[in-house]
């Protein structure tokens, strides 16, 4: 598979106003170039004294809202505290993905500490349906369950809810999907997409919304808890918080900066077993950590095995035990890693010989359901179009995943053919969806013809950069700068800078594959001997971009840091790269 192609056209943004500089040199904080952080703030819409404040410091105690800002807290925690305390059976049913595992940890952490009746459940994702169905909601009528809490989805599950409801179970839905065609009439919904609910953030992901739950009930009960007990789950929000591509603004902010210091004081053995085997230390863990070393392994999980795997990895307090599952979603990501670049080489080829329609719509009985989702990521990416992937799991079920770029929102594209699903879902630029074999032909035909009709920029976006620097400007204290801006993700990404006319003074493809490259960059080409100015990048998955030793280069490159036999290095992380002009 050939590298994904990478927008060059590029752009700075806007340069920040004179006295925002001045203003920024009374701030409490003492940057080592106040130049460039300035205008990093002044670019993630940060302008005001308090805006700045908050963002450098975000505080648990301070900026943390009300859970009963939510419509149906409330409700829900009513109803809980009374199941508790009546020792009626509580069933935690969450999603199968990262949000949902941790969710599932999260509220049940709390029930256990409280002495409650429950039991987890979350579906396979290759044998079940998402979210709830009516064969489990009978099962768990047999079990004597009177409460149901789903985590990370249930909004659109109303058939589901209204067999719940005859069978005398009460439902809490806690979800934050896309607002369903017609809300189920479960026992209390928190849900912050709800048109008159109150709360001032609107992107929370399931498990913060759990979390908030966790609070409300915290709030009215404490059943000896010490205070604070819940800053504990944090680790747990953080993960799913990152995971599922929410803003890294306002709450979501505060859930991720202490999450990762819950990560640090290496609680969950599971967690710090898993990061053993990528030799990454606990001390260094942040946003970055989460979204490209424990995120994908959570959510290998349900994708080449099964979500309690990741579940009990979570929740283990045995080392043996820690040390096996840990092993064991290392594995079932390296699997994940192979299946999926098969999965690219094999469209790649098919490419070839078949022009592209305004949707890519491609399936094989070959393809694992579970990593459909990231494959069809990396085809968005490179063909900047609605992307649906199938798999053909058995005689009579089809599931599949759909990813879209900005501008497209692919649960309307499904709402356009729902007659042809079992069921379908998600948000506006990712979904999932199951049906019969025999409709495929029929489900193509009919996503293709609505694929024509959209309106949208099908140009790859320009990337943006902060602001140019020099390699002059590299150094640790700049490193260290831009990590007071952390935890990075969703809104707030890392800085990335524009780096011009610097020469490759060193080339070598890295991987198992040879599908990285690792670079020396400097400032004088080969004719200028040693230059003390070069710097180590890594540029992912761009083995085929046909850059060689000598060539004269600008890049688009966020900093990193690289420990290796107790040496620190700053280096650059490439994000795209061009000849110079």
């Amino acid at each position: 598979m050939q590298n994904i192609v990478k927008s060059k056209n590029w752009a700075l943004k806007n340069t920040a106003p004179a006295e925002f500089f001045n203003f920024l040199r009374g701030v409490n904080h003492k940057f080592s170039k106040p130049e460039i952080l300035g205008q990093i703030l002044w670019n993630r819409g940060i302008k005001t004294a308090e805006e700045v404040e908050t963002f450098l410091n975000p505080n648990y105690d301070l900026h943390i809202h009300d859970p009963f800002l939510l419509k149906g807290m409330e409700k829900a925690v009513s109803r809980l505290i009374q199941a508790v305390k009546n020792k009626e059976k509580i069933i935690v049913s969450a999603d199968y993905d990262a949000d949902g595992v941790c969710g599932s940890v999260v509220l049940s952490e709390f029930l256990k500490a409280v002495e409650a009746d429950f039991d987890v459940w979350i579906p396979d994702r290759f044998k079940e349906a998402y979210g709830l169905s009516k064969e489990k909601i009978e099962e768990f009528a047999r079990t004597g369950a009177k409460v149901i809490v789903t985590i990370d989805c249930g909004v659109t599950d109303y058939d589901e809810i209204e067999l719940a409801n005859q069978k005398g179970i009460d439902v809490i839905v806690i979800d934050h999907h896309l607002i369903p065609p017609k809300w189920p009439r479960a026992f209390a919904i928190i849900d912050h997409k709800q048109e008159d609910d109150t709360y001032p953030e609107k992107i929370l992901c399931g498990t913060g919304l759990a979390f908030k739950l966790v609070q409300g009930l915290l709030k009215k009960e404490n059943w000896g808890l010490k205070e604070g007990w819940e800053k504990w789950l944090l680790d747990c929000v953080a993960i799913a918080t990152v995971a599922d591509m929410v803003p890294l603004t306002g709450e979501n902010r505060i859930f991720v900066k202490y999450g990762c210091l819950v990560i640090k004081k290496g609680r969950r053995l599971g967690l710090s077993k898993l990061l053993k085997f990528k030799n990454i230390d606990l001390s260094s863990v942040t946003s970055e950590t989460i979204g490209y070393q424990i995120a994908p392994r959570i959510n290998a999980a349900s994708r080449m095995d099964h979500a309690n795997t990741a579940y009990e990895l979570l929740k283990t307090e045995n080392e043996e035990e820690a040390g096996w599952l840990a092993k064991r979603l290392e594995e079932k990501n390296s699997e994940r890693r192979t299946i999926v670049e098969l999965i690219l080489g094999e469209l790649s080829l098919r490419f070839e010989s078949v022009p592209l329609s305004s949707v890519v719509f491609e399936g094989s009985k070959d393809w694992p359901a579970g990593v459909l989702g990231i494959a069809a990521n990396r085809l968005v990416e490179k063909f900047h179009r609605p992307v649906f992937l199938y798999s053909i799991v058995s005689d009579t079920m089809v599931k599949g995943s759909c990813r879209a770029p900005e501008g497209v929102n692919v649960v309307d594209l499904m709402r356009g053919a729902e007659n042809l699903f079992f069921d379908f879902g998600g948000h506006a630029l990712s979904g999932g969806f199951s049906m019969l074999p025999e409709k495929i032909d029929e489900l193509r035909e009919k996503i293709i013809e609505l694929g024509d009709r959209l309106n949208y920029d099908a140009t790859a976006s320009p990337r943006e950069a902060d602001m140019e620097i020099n390699l002059d400007d590299i150094s640790e204290n700049l490193f260290e700068d831009t990590q007071i801006l952390q935890p990075f993700g969703q809104v707030n990404p890392s800085p990335v800078f524009l780096i011009k006319n610097v020469f490759i003074r060193d080339l070598k493809k890295v991987g198992s594959n040879g599908s990285h490259v690792k670079m020396k960059l400097g400032k004088n080409g080969f004719s200028g001997g040693y230059d003390k100015s070069a710097i180590g990048a890594i540029y992912f998955r761009a083995g085929e971009n046909g850059f060689k030793a000598g060539d004269k280069i600008d890049v688009l490159a966020e900093l990193q840091e690289n420990i290796w036999n107790d040496r620190r290095n700053i280096e650059l992380r490439i994000v795209d790269a061009r000849h110079s002009e």
